[in-house]
């Protein structure tokens, strides 16, 4: 009898253990755009407020940065950088279908070759080992939500296409890093310039091999047929110190000379391998910025572009997941948006002439003792993200990182103009 309610006892507490796993709301991040109505709600959320603080954060340290520049890279940015080696592996095991005559050529070229849902499969199996093995194994609890993020920013497997919501996701793991505090304050450059640079090079090469379609409707006002963030970034590095201006971005000459440093200067040679005729037939919305005065007004009717093509897209945005990093709860009262201060020499290209004339004078003076280091602005990092804020979070009017206003006006009529150029 003792046995029995022993029995019962103990059965009673595993049905309570699973009934409170079961009731968890989710065991990952979650789509929440479910409705048009609540694009609304993602435009107020901590999320979207970090997104943006991320991709504005970007724009202000890149500036007058080449890809080939000597900004920090950290052991966190190598870890990462080398999960694409292992993803690049993976495109060699599982090689695209060959046809045997034209009408079946046609066919895969307007359907997608199916060998990338074996690719597919392939890199859903192995994305959380890699994650997990590139991350430090104190931060094991983010393996799930970033895998997830990353996972989703290679295309969709069904129907073999890729597009800016796939892109997005990948904006989210890399924001999911600075909020779990995996990369650092001094990470920011290489995120974009080494860690977005190496998969942008290795999604077009998932397209190209894979004959992925476009995600949604692209014609001949659109940037690109798959992408937009190259093109932000890069008018970005562009806005101190240009070599050239936006008048000549579309030259032959120039892309020949500078598609290897600069992302939108690559991206507009990717544009004019991949299609056929002059920008002005595939790509007017790319030849009518090339007209504007200043690499800083492309920017700001870039971002508005952006705001209102794909973060304020339902049929985009229902797609994308929420978690613990990129919550979907609302932000706090009176957060405002960080924005990007372009046309200045941005912090880390004023430290890096700064050590340059440091060693100068180092080598003329060679007796000399070195000066001593400053202290670094940024405190350590907390051991709880939430508690915290972090190197993207607003609540401040200035930031270590870009010694900029982070207050965004709200967009004058003008400003609204501009957007739609």
């Amino acid at each position: 009898m003792g046995e029995t309610c022993g029995n019962k006892s103990q059965m009673a507490g595993k049905i309570r253990l699973m009934t409170e796993f079961c009731s968890h709301s989710s065991l990952g991040p979650e789509a929440r755009i479910v409705k048009q109505q609540d694009v609304h709600l993602w435009e107020v959320s901590q999320a979207y407020h970090e997104l943006i603080a991320y991709i504005n954060t970007v724009s202000t340290t890149i500036q007058g940065l080449r890809l080939n520049d000597g900004f920090p890279v950290s052991p966190a940015i190598t870890r990462l950088a080398g999960i694409f080696d292992q993803l690049e592996a993976m495109i060699h095991n599982n090689p695209p279908i060959m046809v045997d005559n034209a009408a079946s050529f046609a066919s895969s070229i307007e359907q997608g070759n199916k060998a990338y849902r074996r690719w597919a499969r392939s890199m859903l199996r192995g994305i959380y080992p890699m994650v997990e093995k590139a991350v430090p194994a104190s931060k094991c609890q983010y393996v799930n939500e970033l895998g997830q993020y990353l996972s989703g920013s290679f295309g969709n497997s069904t129907r073999i296409d890729y597009g800016t919501g796939h892109e997005l996701s990948f904006l989210f793991f890399m924001c999911s890093l600075f909020r779990a505090q995996i990369l650092q304050e001094e990470d920011v450059a290489a995120s974009a310039l080494l860690i977005f640079a190496r998969y942008l090079k290795f999604v077009r090469r998932l397209q190209v091999i894979y004959t992925m379609e476009s995600a949604g409707s692209h014609g001949a006002y659109s940037l690109d047929t798959f992408q937009f963030m190259p093109f932000l970034w890069g008018v970005a590095q562009l806005s101190y110190e240009a070599p050239f201006s936006p008048r000549q971005m579309l030259d032959a000459d120039v892309m020949t000379r500078y598609r290897s440093e600069y992302l939108l200067i690559g991206s507009i040679g990717h544009v004019a391998d991949t299609k056929m005729g002059t920008f002005a037939m595939h790509s007017c919305q790319l030849w009518s910025l090339a007209a504007l005065s200043s690499w800083a007004k492309i920017y700001r009717s870039l971002l508005f572009m952006y705001l209102d093509e794909v973060l304020a897209h339902f049929e985009i945005m229902q797609h994308i997941r929420f978690g613990k990093l990129m919550p979907f709860s609302e932000a706090a009262e009176g957060r405002q948006m960080e924005h990007a201060r372009l046309g200045v020499m941005s912090p880390l290209r004023r430290r890096q002439l700064e050590l340059k004339l440091e060693e100068e004078r180092r080598q003329q003076a060679p007796d000399q003792a070195p000066p001593k280091k400053p202290a670094p602005k940024f405190a350590p990092p907390s051991p709880d993200f939430e508690d915290s804020e972090s190197i993207l979070s607003a609540g401040t009017t200035n930031t270590s990182l870009t010694d900029a206003s982070v207050h965004l006006r709200s967009p004058s009529k003008d400003d609204v103009a501009d957007k739609h150029l």
